[in-house]
């Protein structure tokens, strides 16, 4: 079977060889079927791969769907069962799931849209809330299939729905991010110049558990950084990691591996079948574990926004405010805030003021890493790392699309109060436009995140929010192109940085083919 399963990705690959190199960016303004397959080294984890994928990309008329079919070896040839398990019931509709990368009916620009799976850049509003979230970041070593939809300017008041769900499979485990919008034009009928503009909405984001973000590869509850045994849902408690599970969970059957010293002090346990226990051992020190399903720790965010454009040709200016506010924690403004967009520009501005443990953006697209990290042996969620404090500063935003030739972003925030924060990003990408006229580059973007960055330290210092990486594809035929994919991010050896930081280096490189 496995041989088959190799022959048969292998096949699949051959037959696209004769079919031209297509961007990204061209994929992106396509209407047309392509399929994608590649072959190449990925890195998961600690673990590196060899991955094999088959793509099938199929716009019909308003819908379209992606497929993403996937086998991963080991450097002994061995096939990972990475997205093939069909163990329970569980498994086998997360292995379903994974299988899809995308469907869709219309675009986020339409009057209605709808998309399940891969979400690659998710806002609500004018940001303070949710701004570029993605649940795509730790692709393809972690696959969620999430859903976003939206209905604009309905009915005699112009209603407005928005709403998204990172993750099915999350959501079926009570671990999900849920997310609502709803806007209105309560003046469209009116005569009054401007009032007929004037839109209101309101948000709603909640993590429903945060720890749903740790790792549980059996799905028995136990992140994989204290399961004893992560690839089996019957065991999990190993207080002296001897691969020996403690016989107070053991499960029919399992007797015979239980281990007859479990915390590991050379004193033999006494123990029974029925669970008594008056043996030699009287002080069992057995590790205490979180289950992620049964103390779960979510956080929510609400708040309302007004937007009115005061100019809408040939340029539009928009005048907006926006509130939000993190339950049980702070608050925070961004008043007034002007936006303007010409072509392919567009810019923002705004003033905003912060009380109390408050981050504006809270829902961003670096958000899947930092919901939850595990540091020194303990859990953080991204709400306990937030500063009690009051700020005032400056927003900004520009980006620019040349044509089709290139783009580039940039963000920053100074915020200053007790304390002093600053946020940078910035993202640039070369277009088919110049690509096509650059003997063998394909594609070439770059991209750099580095948020909350205390105001002593200079914004190219390295901290917790820091990501940057490269993605470069090198055309070795008209027909095949070699993409490096790369990704750092950081973790602090300590709760507060202070000791530094480890470096996480993700590193894909793949064969990639595609044919219309």
């Amino acid at each position: 079977m496995k041989t088959y399963m190799v022959r048969l990705f292998s096949f699949l690959i051959v037959m696209l060889i004769p079919f031209p190199f297509v961007s990204h960016a061209q994929q992106a303004l396509s209407e047309k079927a392509t399929i994608q397959a590649g072959y190449g080294t990925v890195t998961i984890g600690d673990t590196q791969w060899q991955r094999f994928s088959f793509r099938p990309d199929i716009p019909m008329g308003r819908f379209g769907v992606g497929l993403d079919l996937e086998l991963f070896l080991d450097d002994t040839g061995k096939i990972s069962k990475e997205g093939w398990i069909f163990s329970n019931r569980n498994q086998s509709i997360d292995t379903i799931l994974r299988k899809i990368y995308y469907v869709r009916y219309g675009k986020p620009q339409d009057t209605s849209y709808l998309r399940v799976g891969a979400l690659d850049n998710v806002s609500m509003g004018y940001g303070l809330i949710m701004n570029n979230y993605c649940n795509t970041l730790n692709y393809p070593g972690d696959k969620k299939l999430g859903v976003v939809f939206g209905l604009e300017n309905v009915g005699t008041f112009g209603l407005g729905i928005q709403g998204m769900v990172n993750s099915l499979g999350d959501l079926k485990n009570k671990g999900a991010l849920v997310g609502g919008r709803v806007s209105a034009k309560p003046f469209k009928e009116s005569s009054i110049p401007l009032f007929d503009r004037l839109t209101f909405g309101v948000t709603f984001v909640r993590d429903v558990n945060q720890f749903a973000g740790l790792k549980d590869s059996d799905n028995d509850g136990y992140p994989d950084f204290e399961d004893g045994f992560p690839d089996n849902s019957r065991l999990w408690l190993d207080t002296d990691h001897d691969g020996l599970t403690d016989y107070t969970h053991a499960a029919p059957g399992d007797t015979a591996f239980v281990d007859p010293d479990a915390d590991g002090d050379n004193l033999t346990d006494y123990w029974y079948k029925d669970g008594t226990n008056s043996g030699f051992d009287h002080a069992i020190k057995r590790a205490e574990l979180i289950n992620v399903k049964n103390n779960r720790n979510g956080i929510s965010v609400y708040g309302f926004d007004a937007g009115v454009p005061l100019i809408e040709s040939p340029i539009r200016l928009d005048l907006y405010g926006q509130y939000a506010k993190i339950h049980s924690g702070g608050w925070g403004i961004a008043i007034p805030g002007f936006q303007v967009t010409s072509g392919g520009f567009q810019g923002r501005i705004e003033y905003r003021h912060f009380a109390g443990r408050f981050r504006p953006n809270y829902f961003d697209n670096l958000y899947e890493n930092e919901r939850v990290a595990l540091i020194d042996g303990r859990i953080y969620t991204k709400f306990m790392t937030l500063p009690d404090m009051t700020l005032n500063g400056v927003y900004g935003l520009v980006q620019y699309r040349l044509f089709n030739f290139a783009s580039a972003q940039a963000t920053y925030q100074n915020m200053s109060g007790e304390e002093r924060f600053q946020d940078l990003t910035g993202k640039a990408e070369i277009l088919e436009g110049i690509l096509s006229h650059v003997p063998k580059i394909s594609i070439a973007e770059a991209y750099f995140y580095n948020t909350y960055v205390d105001g002593g330290k200079k914004l190219t210092d390295i901290t917790a929010n820091t990501l940057f990486g490269t993605k470069i594809g090198i055309g070795i035929s008209p027909s095949i192109s070699i993409v490096w994919n790369t990704r750092y991010t950081f973790t602090p050896k300590d709760p507060t940085g202070a000791t530094g930081y480890i470096r996480h280096r993700f590193v894909s490189i793949e064969t990639v083919m595609l044919m219309r």
